[in-house]
This record gives C-alpha cells, structure tokens and sequence, in this order.
C-alpha cells in the first residue's frame, strides 16, 4: 500500500532538483500588464457605449413638413416671387410667408460655386451640441439706402409649412411663369444666387445641410437652375436626448435659354421625402453581459498566451538548447566530476 500511494502515472521533477527561469516572471508581468490593458479599454467601452444605425420604414404620419431657407438672388425683391407646387395639384404663393430685404448682391467667402457639401451623418455629440433650434424673424433692420450702394439682391429667408408629399420650390420673376400684373424687364432678369441655409423640419442653423454655402453665377438673362432633392428623416438619441433632423442629398441640372423643357426660368428646388428613417442612437450592453465579455476575453487571451509562451519555449529548447528555455534554467553551479 505504502508504494501504491506513492505511485505517480505521470511522474514529475522534484522541486529541489528544477530551478525557474527569470525570464518567465517577466513575461507574466508583460502578460499581466496587457491583460489591465485590455480591462480598461473594456471598462471605457463599456461607460462609452456605442453607436447604432438602424433604417426603419418611417411610421410617423406627418401632413406638412416645414421648409426653411436664406438665398441671396441678384435681382431686385420687387420682381420676384416664390410659389410652392406639389403633387397633390396644391398651388401656393408663399412669398407672404418668406422676408423680402434689399441687398447689395455678394458672394460670400467660403461658397462652393462648382460643387456641393458631401453628404455624411454628422457625429452624435457634435449633433446634439449644434442642435440649437431657431425660428426667422421678421422684423429685420431695414438696411439705410447708403449713396453710392446699389441694392441689385434680394435677401429671401424664412420657413414655409408645405404638404409632406412631393413637391417644387420655384423662385421666379413676375409675369414670366404665372400671370402677374407687373413683368419683370427682361434687363434685371439674372438668377445668380447664393444658398445661405435649405433645411428640412426645424429649423437648426448650427447644422450644415448639403446645399449650405453653394452659389451659382448665371451668365445670361435666362438662365434656369433645378435642385433635385431626397430627404431622409433622421434622429439622434442619447441619454435621454432626442433630436429629429432631415438629411438630403441633391443633383442639379442647369438649363439655358435655348431649352426649357424642364419647366420655367429660375430656381426651382424639387423635394421628395423617403419612405425610410434613419435612427442613431447610443447604446450600452448590460452589466452581466459586459462582466461575461470581459471574462471571456481575459481567458482567451491568457489561453493564448499561454500557448505562445509554451511553443516559443518548445522552440528555442529544441533549435538552441535547454539554456535558452524561457521557463526553466540549468543549474550551472554544480562543480563536474572526476570522469566528466
């Protein structure tokens, strides 16, 4: 029996007859240190969050939607007017809605005369930061007639209710696309013109659009511009924070006298609101998950570096000799015998 308990299948070096190598404590410092790493990069996560996109069918029945605009047009206020036409066959003159001001025609710094802004999902934070709402006002400072200034623009801004349907802006000159008792002389007649601010919904003037700061210069009388837009409705939730914005994307097409086969002189701006919603929100996994994640994690890597430390061992051993092994050195204090 004595021997039986003594029996070992698997049999071991003593203790007394190993002596540990130092280079395997400082692997396990460099494996423990990663490890803390990889914990505090999950704990960042996990407080962090993360981003989520989802694109849903947009459930929420809306009959109007709000337009609001700043244009500069190089034509003076009194020969223009703005109408909204849709596909319902709903007509409107909204130019009692909008703000009319005399202006000096100029093109800002900074305007995109050849292209357009890109088309991206801004960031949430920087969202939720710009997300100050903001209404027209009416009640402008009328600008003193300055001698010497020629007020050859017009200022047009404001925000117009229209059927949420598909639909036309159209800025035109009196008396060339619909009756009008008053004709615009055909010498004033040039739509060069500057998009300051196109937004869908509310009205949030710290959030750039796609058509935000874009200018065309028309180089003759009769000149025709046509903004195709999709407006997607999309939201931003954060931590309780909810903000409902539209993004668009745009093409242009832009006619000369020669060819109006699209419709009439002017700027027209088409929009058309899509079926789907775009929803982004920050989300947090729960505690238990992130706990198992996190274990898992920690276990994998140490599984791995386990297995790496192992082989890398096996190699140096068999290619270089036992006293390069990373776990175990020899002992070289022992004095060699008589036959040796």
């Amino acid at each position: 029996m004595p021997s039986l308990r003594t029996f070992d299948a698997f049999p071991k070096t003593e203790q007394q007859h190993v002596k540990k190598s130092s280079k395997g404590g400082l692997t396990s410092i460099v494996i423990y240190l990663f490890l803390l790493f990889i914990a505090w990069s999950e704990f960042g996560s996990y407080f962090g969050g993360y981003i989520d996109e989802q694109y849903i069918v947009d459930d929420e029945i809306r009959t109007t939607a709000q337009i609001n605009m700043n244009i500069y047009v190089k034509m003076p206020c009194k020969y223009l007017e703005v109408t909204a036409r849709d596909q319902t066959g709903d007509l409107q003159i909204v130019s009692e809605r909008l703000n009319f001001q005399d202006i000096h025609f100029r093109v800002p710094y900074g305007t995109k005369m050849t292209e357009f802004n890109d088309v991206i999902s801004p960031d949430l934070d920087d969202i939720l930061a710009d997300a100050i709402p903001a209404q027209f006002t009416s009640d402008m400072p009328e600008l003193p007639m300055i001698e010497g200034i020629n007020f050859d623009g017009c200022s047009i801004y404001g925000s117009v209710p229209v059927n949420k349907v598909s639909g036309e802006l159209q800025i035109t000159a009196k008396g060339w696309t619909y009756m009008s008792t008053r004709r615009t002389p055909f010498s004033v007649l040039n739509f060069s013109h500057v998009i300051n601010e196109l937004s869908f919904g509310d009205f949030f003037p710290y959030i750039d659009n796609t058509l935000d700061g874009v200018g065309r210069i028309a180089d003759e009388p009769l000149k025709a511009y046509y903004y195709f837009t999709s407006v997607l409705p999309t939201a931003y939730k954060k931590m309780g924070a909810e903000v409902h914005t539209n993004q668009y994307s745009v093409d242009a097409i832009e006619k000369s006298s020669s060819s109006h086969a699209l419709g009439p002189t002017g700027i027209t701006i088409s929009y058309n609101f899509e079926a789907l919603k775009v929803i982004i929100k920050d989300e947090r996994i729960g505690f238990t998950q992130f706990i198992v994640r996190l274990v898992a994690i920690l276990s994998f890597v140490v599984y791995l570096a386990s297995l790496a430390f192992r082989f890398t061992d096996w190699t140096l051993v068999n290619l270089l000799g036992s006293k390069w092994s990373l776990r175990y050195e020899s002992d070289k204090s022992y004095s060699k015998g008589l036959l040796e």
